[in-house]
């Protein structure tokens, strides 16, 4: 119900209840990144609400206590608990009393960090507010550590300690050897459109309306392609922009692209321009690996698989064409890559990687498990001639070791 529908009176009620689980977590998430979208109204009311769910054994309350405990006006009050329907935070439903009328508000837990960041609309909100810096400072306050690589590991498994109890009172071993452990996404930030064309808008003086929808895609792929914050991607356009163009050929791409290859052999250039991330959380080396083919850019993929040695110019033009022809994502990418590097002696042969990008992308893949999952697939199918035209290509010779199937059999496992 919106603003102009409701406003609650000194004659109203409320009541409430809690859905989900509301932890000290999500309160400083509500306090970090939705105070900014929501205001300091909401924000206080939301909190007050959680803290006094309990007042009064949950009897029905008089809008009343809260003009006076938070000192807000009926109608701030009534502002307030529509900003917080409308991110989510609470649902309001209203009954009708003989002498009043009573408000049952629901209280929803605030996304946790890591969906926060994944959504576009959120981030935007955000970003819109304070900035895309503020936006990015704020959100790697919630960024997890990254995984420990001094020392050697001493960690009990579960085989050790409760091993043979399970054993015991189950009669047959129901632990297959994975680590138990609570698995927790990690920030990011996603490419926002609508930042990318402000600064476009305001730095280069190029609207909106003079990037056609298929460009605006191709240029996407190019931030994902080399890690490109919104407004190192303006700055490019804007250098390679002709506005007496015909409408759809403004941007030329083979320049901008030849410009970005320049400038990734020199990292002290090119670390301004992009966007800075932190590796989640790993517990092992292929959760690790997975998570490296999901975070880095392509080519930085792509120069710690060549234990840093940089990207040929060969190899450099294989990843634009993922990326640009086959508009496959960075985690797809990357993971084409290393299945590529795996089953053919460590060369990149472009007519494979196309005949398996063609794959990916007929899938609609967009994750790098997903990814290294569908490329193995016509591998481990009993019956491929069925499923001949859809097989991934890898040229393994039969004398391969049967190590690199154990290896995908467990990373299909993270």
């Amino acid at each position: 119900m919106s603003l102009h529908m409701r406003l609650v009176t000194s004659n109203d009620f409320y009541s409430i209840k809690v859905r989900g689980y509301v932890t000290p977590l999500h309160l400083d998430v509500l306090d970090v990144l939705y105070q900014p979208i929501l205001g300091f109204a909401p924000t206080s009311l939301y909190r007050y609400l959680y803290a006094t769910r309990d007042f009064r054994a949950g009897d029905p309350l008089s809008f009343s206590l809260l003009t006076q405990h938070l000192g807000f006006t009926y109608s701030q009050i009534s502002g307030a608990l529509s900003r917080l329907e409308a991110l989510g935070l609470c649902r309001t439903y209203l009954i009708k009393r003989n002498e009043f009328s009573e408000y049952i508000i629901e209280l929803l837990a605030p996304k946790d960090p890591s969906a926060f960041s994944n959504d576009q609309i959120f981030i935007h909100l955000l970003s819109d507010t304070l900035g895309p810096k503020h936006t990015q400072d704020l959100l790697n306050l919630f960024a997890l550590d990254v995984a420990t690589t001094m020392g050697d590991e001493v960690t009990s498994d579960f085989a050790e300690i409760y091993g043979s109890q399970v054993k015991e009172i189950s009669g047959q071993d129901l632990w297959r050897g994975d680590r138990l452990e609570n698995i927790v996404g990690g920030v990011k930030i996603p490419f926002d459109e609508a930042l990318f064309f402000t600064v476009l808008t305001r730095k280069r003086s190029i609207l909106p309306t003079a990037i056609t929808a298929n460009e605006l895609k191709v240029l996407k792929q190019i931030a994902g392609l080399y890690n490109l914050t919104e407004e190192a991607l303006a700055e490019q356009v804007g250098d390679y922009y002709t506005a007496d163009k015909p409408l759809g050929s403004r941007i030329d791409f083979t320049l901008v692209q030849q410009n970005l290859q320049e400038l990734i052999k020199y990292p002290t250039l090119i670390k301004p321009l992009r966007r800075r991330r932190k590796i989640g959380k790993a517990t092992s080396d292929k959760a690790k690996l997975i998570n490296d083919m999901e975070l880095l850019s392509p080519f930085d993929f792509l120069i710690s698989q060549n234990e840093g040695t940089k990207v040929a110019p060969a190899d450099a033009k294989i990843l634009q064409l993922l990326a640009i022809d086959y508009n496959l994502t960075p985690p797809v990418i990357n993971a084409l890559i290393y299945y590529t590097l795996l089953h053919n002696n460590n060369e990149l042969i472009r007519a494979l990687i196309e005949k398996n990008a063609s794959l990916l992308a007929r899938n609609k893949v967009t994750s790098a498990l997903d990814a290294l999952d569908t490329l193995e697939r016509p591998i481990t199918k009993k019956d491929k001639t069925s499923k001949a035209k859809d097989a991934a290509v890898s040229v393994k010779p039969a004398s391969d070791d049967t190590n690199d199937d154990a290896i995908w059999d467990e990373l299909k496992k993270i």
